[in-house]
């Protein structure tokens, strides 16, 4: 599998990592037991790079579980986040100093570690640079870093604004960003991660498969459980990707399942011819391939169910490239409009 490195934290990852959101069990259809197994599954198949966070259910213990047991801490960066205490605010209201050293304490001791390769500050502002509670809170950051708890620290562009963390990547105590970023949202890959790249601050994309849009399985007569934070998805907003799934078809050798769940994705399927230059198997593969091939991206981090999810997803990283002709057509078209459009996600 191929690997990249995080030039500023002297770490070394694949380009495919592991998500582990789905031990929060805020996604129904899929058992945190299952995703239990597929820690130490993929770690053991290669992948040296598990984001975790102290919001996901026991995403924190079992990941700790799975490096001691595989003898693995020295080999597998783990990137764990520091969740925003509140949503919006100044950096005394997102991520107060004691909150910071507590939630970071508190990593430690769940996953029994004694330190955290990579430690993502979540709800990221460019503003906090200015604000003057900031000196404190990289004082106290800096003092993490020289007591061996937190190896190096990130950020994490917030969701649709990747330009709020465009300043962050400038600064020389930064050794990488997580920003949202799929065939479905481009917008990190303008600004961004050249920015990064020419500060070498490594890019991490999460959501690469656009929250399981391009998984290629999410139709619009889905029916998610009560409970499931999928529940607030409408109609629409599922009918939306339905048309980009069957052009995407022509390049894959599978066509994914949702293509065909609509009139108009049946009508672009009808008498579709495949290029004749296919690699990828499936939609999800293309989508992946397409992100890591992307300059100045270092690794995309996906949310595996199961063990054959998992290894599906890793194979995405094994070198292998979508033809010049191919990533042509994605490169120059438009994917997943509506995708992320709020009006289209709420109408029903």
């Amino acid at each position: 599998m191929i690997t990249r490195p995080i030039a500023r934290a002297d770490r070394t990852v694949t380009v495919i990592g592991l998500g582990t959101r789905g031990l929060s069990g805020a996604l129904r259809g899929i058992e945190p037991e299952d995703v239990a197994r597929v820690v130490p599954a993929a770690i053991e198949a290669g992948c040296t790079l598990v984001d975790v966070s102290p919001a996901w259910g026991e995403s924190l213990k079992v990941t700790g579980e799975a490096l001691r047991a595989l003898r693995a801490q020295d080999r597998v960066c783990v990137a764990c986040a520091v969740p925003a205490a509140e949503s919006f605010g100044s950096v005394r209201r997102v991520q107060p100093v004691s909150y910071v050293q507590k939630t970071v304490e508190a990593a430690l001791r769940a996953m029994k570690a004694e330190a955290l390769p990579l430690a993502w500050l979540g709800g990221w502002r460019d503003a906090w640079l200015d604000d003057g509670d900031w000196p404190e809170l990289v004082g106290t950051m800096m003092r993490l870093v020289r007591e061996g708890k937190v190896l190096a620290w990130g950020v994490s562009a917030p969701d649709g604004a990747p330009g709020e963390a465009l300043r962050a990547v400038a600064e020389p105590w930064i050794a990488a960003v997580s920003a949202r970023c799929s065939l479905f949202d481009r917008a990190a890959l303008d600004e961004l991660v050249p920015a990064a790249a020419k500060a070498e601050v490594a890019v991490i994309a999460r959501e690469p498969l656009a929250r399981g849009a391009l998984g290629g399985e999410l139709a619009p007569t889905v029916r998610f459980p009560p409970e499931d934070e999928r529940l607030g998805w409408s109609e629409a907003r599922l009918a939306s990707i339905v048309p980009d799934l069957a052009r995407l078809a022509r390049a894959v050798r599978h066509t994914p399942p949702a293509a065909s769940s609509t009139e108009d994705g049946r009508a672009l399927l009808d008498g579709m011819k495949r290029k004749d230059d296919v690699t990828c198997a499936t939609v999800a593969e293309l989508a992946l391939r397409y992100l890591i091939d992307s300059p100045g991206i270092t690794a995309a981090v996906v949310g595996a169910r199961t063990i054959p999810h998992a290894f599906e997803a890793l194979m995405a990283g094994d070198g292998s490239t979508v033809s010049v002709r191919i990533r042509d057509v994605l490169v120059h078209r438009q994917w997943g409009e509506r995708w992320y459009d709020e009006a289209v996600a709420r109408q029903r």
